[in-house]
């Protein structure tokens, strides 16, 4: 078995009383914080993949009456972080992301007032694929992502079912 280090974040603050459901429900391996109007578990799980303690960590939560409805991972990220990470600048990667420049293609950011974000898993496959850069996201990275972005769907209602467990 493996230790697993993650952060999962509820549906809502827990309340004192909560907190010790969450304990009861299996989180003696976690550290239940309260703040901005949402809780979070710092995870510590044991388990032989971490596909299967993130399936634990959702079960468990919802024992304990809550939804886990993201987890921390550093998928998204800035256009300036993709610069640093693939060694560029962040106006060539900018003209990349907008299309003014390269082969086009590029992931499609998430974007608001005058910020961007874009998967790091994405954008180094397509840097990989388009320019042959040794930049990598690892296979935690990549796990973390799938399973946030699954946790984030279903948070807004997107039916999951065909994706079970994490639909249950």
């Amino acid at each position: 078995m493996t230790t697993h280090h993650f952060t999962a974040y509820l549906d809502r603050e827990p309340t004192d009383d909560e907190i010790d459901l969450l304990y009861e429900a299996g989180f003696d391996d976690s550290s239940p914080e309260r703040g901005a109007g949402r809780g979070l578990l710092r995870v510590s799980r044991e388990a032989a993949t971490l596909a299967e303690a993130i399936v634990s960590v959702v079960a468990d939560a919802q024992r304990a009456g809550f939804r886990v409805v993201a987890l921390e991972d550093e998928d998204l990220v800035s256009l300036t972080t993709v610069a640093q990470r693939v060694g560029k600048t962040y106006e060539r990667v900018r003209q990349l992301a907008t299309g003014k420049s390269g082969p086009g293609g590029f992931p499609v950011a998430v974007s608001g007032d005058g910020w961007s974000l874009v998967s790091w898993t994405e954008a180094a496959d397509w840097f990989r694929t388009h320019y042959g850069l040794d930049v990598t996201s690892t296979e935690r990275e990549r796990i973390l992502a799938a399973a946030d972005h699954l946790l984030r769907a279903r948070a807004l209602g997107v039916d999951l079912h065909p994706l079970a467990p994490l639909a249950a």
